[in-house]
């Protein structure tokens, strides 16, 4: 019997939002415009793609280096053509993103046209990041600071004058990076945005009081790096989140009145925590996550709250007790140089995370230092956890928390968890990150585990989806693994000066003294590693 097969083209059966998400995905308006080839819908549906990016370095590489002033008139004549033919087509943008690292003042008028014509399509979003020349920057006109339609700006190493009229009645997102501020910007900000609730300052210069009262939506507020700021000073009944980063040398006070609704709250910054500990972090009754550097002095800590789910505390090298009283704390992290007392009250944790690098070896190799940490690991149920240990270049993975073993080396870090839809390839993703040299894996006789760690790491994808479309420098592991290999330890001979050569000399040794008699199977994987810049010449050639 003849059978007729017609084709389907699926691709141009999906909605048009969901084509409008994949576009989103991509960075440029070339690689938009290039899913045309894909079907006759395609071409036609990117012009009513609402998002428009315009890269200046991306597009310098795309037609390789030349005349720098060519480059920058062409990189001009690139996003004038392309909003102009974007506009003909269909006037409703909802998000321009324009970043020109090497602007130029006599580019100005340019921007300001873009700008203008982008305001007059109704526009919602703005993400624009300026290079700066002379130390002269781009002033930010009027037409974006009295624009009814912004929902959200992102403005980085541009001017903003402190007498300019700004009224955004419908700004909800606002970050300001590398931007000279004082008092009177900033109140000219919140009293024409009064709908503001996501605020970020980041790396911000010249301002050194930030006070916010007035502002009854906002629920986030992010201070990164504004290093002339000494006082932060917050009355928001619905701030949810708080984030203060800063350097220790310099200080600033924080205060959170009025803060009730806070639920993630992040200190950056000693002085800081050191401010906010003294009985006032169960004052934020909501408070679900809390993220501490503490002050290199502080010997003890005691951190008390009803709410709070997960806690990381950080950066003394002094600390020798924590007492924590959380009924609800499941996730708990610690990084320090020593190991301190650690009590949990109730202990109900389903993962936890030590990342312990010291440089005195007297701490490191002590008796009482590993007291306290295997104390710490034994008050896990064995069943369900599991747990890594790295040092340097070397890793090992315990399938459970039984034949524990702990290797004599100073930056140990350790990771306990347990999770019922941890998958292998979740373990195996968040192990091979670092691309170590030596993955050590050992689990009870009749597991099944380390089969399929191996299976994940050998059979990797040859394209990985997850990070197609990053540089070099920012791909995960599957781009730069070259082989893998089962190593069998009692034939491995140690005898190189290099110091990775003789730390993982020091793990063979630990993990031969520590396992070969006991009842479990464990099994050791050589991983052998393309460099990055390998890759990056690969790449090129292609």
């Amino acid at each position: 019997m003849d059978r007729s097969v017609e084709s389907v083209d699926g691709i141009s059966q999906l909605p048009d939002h969901v084509i409008h998400h994949i576009l989103s995905q991509l960075h440029n308006v070339n690689d938009v415009i290039r899913t045309s080839v894909l079907s006759k819908r395609w071409r036609a549906l990117w012009y009513s793609y609402p998002v428009l990016v315009f890269y200046d370095r991306k597009f310098t590489a795309g037609i390789g280096r030349g005349n720098s002033c060519n480059e920058g008139e062409s990189f001009i004549d690139y996003v004038s053509n392309s909003l102009q033919t974007r506009l003909e087509k269909n006037p409703d943008i909802q998000k321009l993103v324009l970043h020109m690292t090497s602007f130029n003042l006599k580019a100005a008028r340019h921007v300001d046209q873009w700008l203008s014509v982008a305001s007059g399509s109704s526009i919602k979003e703005l993400d624009l990041h300026f290079g700066i020349e002379n130390n002269r920057r781009y002033s930010m006109p009027e037409t974006v600071l009295l624009s009814k339609t912004l929902t959200g700006i992102r403005l980085s190493c541009c001017k903003l004058e402190p007498r300019s009229k700004i009224m955004l009645p419908h700004l909800r997102k606002l970050c300001l990076q590398k931007i000279s501020l004082n008092e009177d910007i900033i109140q000219n900000l919140i009293s024409g945005c009064r709908s503001i609730e996501d605020l970020r300052l980041i790396q911000c210069s010249c301002l050194r009081h930030l006070q916010v009262s007035s502002l009854i939506r906002l629920n986030r507020v992010d201070i990164h790096h504004c290093k002339q700021l000494i006082m932060v000073d917050l009355t928001a009944p619905n701030l949810h989140t708080f984030w203060y980063r800063g350097k220790k040398s310099i200080p600033c006070q924080v205060y959170l009145q009025g803060c009730n609704s806070l639920r993630r709250l992040t200190l950056d910054h000693p002085q800081v925590t050191r401010d906010l500990c003294k009985n006032k972090i169960s004052k934020f009754h909501l408070l679900e996550n809390l993220d501490l550097s503490l002050p290199d002095k502080m010997k003890h800590v005691t951190i008390s709250n009803p709410q709070l789910r997960r806690l990381v505390l950080k950066g003394s090298n002094k600390l020798s007790s924590v007492l924590i009283v959380t009924p609800n704390l499941l996730s708990f992290e610690y990084k320090g140089e020593s190991m301190p007392f650690i009590h949990i009250d109730p202990f109900c944790l389903r993962d936890a995370k030590l990342s312990l690098q010291s440089k005195r070896q007297d701490i490191v190799y002590g008796d009482k230092f590993w007291l306290l940490v295997r104390g710490f690991i034994d008050k896990f149920d064995s069943k369900g956890f599991k747990l890594v240990l790295q040092s340097s270049k070397n890793i090992a993975i315990h399938e459970d928390l039984t034949n524990i073993s702990l290797p004599p080396l100073p930056d140990l870090n350790i990771k306990i968890f347990k999770s019922p839809s941890e998958r292998v390839e979740d373990v195996v993703y968040g192990s091979l990150r670092t691309h170590p040299v030596l993955l050590t894996i050992i689990s009870p006789p009749d597991s099944n585990f380390p089969k399929l760690v191996y299976r994940v790491i050998k059979i990797k994808d040859k394209d990985p989806i997850c990070c197609r479309y990053s540089t070099p420098n920012n791909k995960c592991w599957q781009h730069f693994l070259k082989d893998v290999k089962v190593e069998n330890m009692n034939g491995v001979e140690c005898g190189s000066d290099d110091n990775k050569q003789c730390h993982t000399c020091t793990w063979r040794t630990w993990f031969k003294s520590s396992y070969a008699s006991l009842s479990c199977q464990t099994v050791n994987l050589r991983l052998y590693w393309n460099s990055r810049q390998h890759d990056m010449e690969t790449e090129e050639t292609l």
